[in-house]
């Protein structure tokens, strides 16, 4: 007869590998992402190495994110900016408060201190760039903008006014306003709707066109 207990017992020492195999998973993950600058870095250092066409462009790219990133580190902490980086975008999220009052498009005095550290990681920087528009879904009223989106695309107009008088080609924006159309969160709380208030500017880390609004 089979003793079953016994021929289980490959089970414990298998659910402890698999538990060690998912901390390990999730710490090279965390690292991953901590250190996706200095891995891209050194993967164009050696791509230059190896004769790799624009492996130099590569890496003067990845240099210039790690100093933006340097450059809003406080603002990070102060939670007054959301960075995400990836291998293809750069995403700064900027709470609509920090930037405009409610239901204007006009930037306020301290706007400017927030943005100007963005313009100048922005100038080091050759790469496209988005700028959305975001609003939360509640109507506008006693505004002159007709609508979220109306109100959202005009915001990030003026992102972008500042940030070309700070030096960053106009050329390389592109504008856009989404209103209540593309929600970070539900709608139905206070915080929701104060993460839906925001304006995001993202810079493509691959040199591509994007087509301005008119």
């Amino acid at each position: 007869m089979i003793d079953t207990k016994k021929t289980q017992l490959w089970m414990i020492p298998f659910a402890d590998l698999m538990t060690c195999l998912v901390i390990l998973f999730l710490a090279l993950y965390g690292f991953s992402y901590a250190m996706n600058i200095e891995m891209e870095k050194a993967v164009a250092i050696m791509q230059e190495e190896l004769g790799v066409e624009e492996a130099e462009e590569k890496f003067r790219r990845a240099e210039a994110a790690g100093r933006m990133e340097r450059e809003l580190k406080k603002q990070i902490e102060e939670g007054t900016l959301k960075m995400e980086m990836t291998t293809s975008m750069i995403k700064l999220t900027f709470p609509a408060p920090i930037l405009f009052d409610s239901g204007s498009a006009k930037l306020k005095p301290g706007a400017r201190e927030t943005l100007a550290p963005v313009a100048a990681g922005l100038k080091a920087m050759a790469n496209q760039i988005l700028v959305d528009g975001h609003t939360d879904a509640a109507r506008i009223i006693g505004s002159k903008f007709a609508s979220n989106r109306e109100l959202s695309l005009m915001r990030a107009f003026s992102v972008i006014e500042f940030l070309a008088s700070e030096g960053v080609p106009p050329e390389r924006f592109g504008a856009f306003g989404y209103g209540e159309y593309r929600p970070a969160a539900p709608n139905d709380t206070e915080e929701g709707r104060a993460l839906n208030r925001r304006i995001e500017i993202t810079v493509l880390r691959e040199e591509k066109t994007v087509e301005k609004n008119s």
